[in-house]
């Protein structure tokens, strides 16, 4: 079965992507990178509402959220030396 959208529903359907896209959480803080709002901003929720109104699914981005941010404040250097404990036995 085809369902076909009137232009005025893709068009709404497109502007919701749009916020979509701008709005995406960080992976990092889960706060919003264009209004600094924490969690998923007001502005995302209407535009998600727009994609269920519809029974569609939004478009995802590989990497839109950031995750290389996660951790960024702690390093790994220094995690496999000893702990000046004795290993030749081992």
């Amino acid at each position: 079965m085809s369902v076909y959208l009137s232009a005025a529903a893709r068009e709404e359907l497109r502007a919701a992507q749009v916020q979509l896209d701008q709005h995406t959480p960080s992976s990092a803080d889960g706060g919003c990178p264009a209004c600094g709002e924490p969690g998923p901003c007001a502005l995302r929720r209407t535009a998600l509402r727009v994609f269920g109104r519809y029974g569609c699914l939004p478009r995802r981005w590989p990497g839109a959220s950031r995750p290389e941010l996660i951790g960024r404040g702690s390093s790994w250097s220094g995690w496999l030396v000893s702990g000046g404990g004795d290993v030749s036995g081992v």
